[in-house]
């Protein structure tokens, strides 16, 4: 097989990997042909392969698939090592359920922000599934995560966002997203205002610094008039998570000699 062909065939088992993530449910052949937008032949080939390598598992009535707990495993150490007893995905599942929201959280892809983990509220209008990027300097876990960034830096990622864009008019204001970024590093947090998706908004912040890992951001995304009414309360709970995630992956204090 040709390089090229190797490439497409990993690119394909993650984003599968990442659609049974983001949806939290079994999936058919089909149901994943159409979400990903692959051939239906292709489609049944690697989730079979997926299957006799014990990553997925196959039911006998329906011929859904299913993830199976080799796919957890393989970041598990990464959690312990990361995050110790801590759970962020456990920590994201209850943020989601006690405010109704979709949860996002996401890292620097170039110029653009990839999100990593995506949990939907039940009646979401973000339609997001982990694996999609965003223009960073409309998505507002783009924008936290350029919060951690000099001025100098961002505005070089803004420029180069904007030379990527082929749509003129998706281009950002760089002047105005930097005034937003300075205004956003006093107050701790910056919101998307529906320049991703009209009629919803994502307040994000960036998370504090995790060993060998490269920086990410949160969010909590909702329809526009939500945000308007539960603004200060899902602030509040971002930066409930900042403070717990800064203590537990904070090395532990040196013993005192006795």
């Amino acid at each position: 097989m040709p390089r090229e062909g190797f490439v497409k065939s990993a690119q394909r088992t993650l984003e599968v990997l990442e659609l049974f993530a983001g949806t939290h449910r079994a999936a058919t052949v089909a149901e994943v042909a159409r979400d990903l937008g692959y051939p239906q032949s292709s489609t049944s080939i690697l989730l079979a392969d997926l299957a006799r390598l014990g990553y997925l598992e196959q039911d006998s009535e329906s011929r859904a698939y299913r993830p199976t707990l080799r796919v957890m495993l393989l970041g598990g150490w990464m959690q312990d090592r990361l995050l110790g007893e801590g759970s962020l995905l456990r920590r994201m599942e209850r943020l989601r359920a006690r405010h109704d929201v979709t949860v996002l959280i996401g890292m620097q892809a170039g110029a653009r922000v990839r999100y990593i983990l995506t949990l939907r509220r039940p009646a979401a209008g973000l339609h997001m599934r982990a694996g999609m990027t965003r223009a960073i300097g409309r998505a507002a876990v783009g924008k936290a995560l350029l919060m951690l960034k000099t001025d100098a830096e961002a505005q070089r990622i803004l420029r180069r966002a904007n030379a990527e864009e082929a749509e003129p008019a998706r281009r950002v204001d760089i002047a105005a997203v930097m005034a937003d970024l300075r205004a956003a590093r006093q107050r701790g947090w910056l919101e998307s205002g529906g320049a991703v998706v009209p009629g919803q908004n994502v307040i994000a912040v960036p998370l504090p610094p995790l060993a060998e890992h490269p920086p990410l951001a949160l969010g909590l995304g909702t329809t526009a008039a939500e945000v308007d009414r539960r603004r200060d309360s899902l602030v509040a709970a971002l930066r409930e998570v900042q403070a717990a995630l800064a203590r537990e992956a904070a090395p532990p204090p040196p013993r005192r000699r006795g």
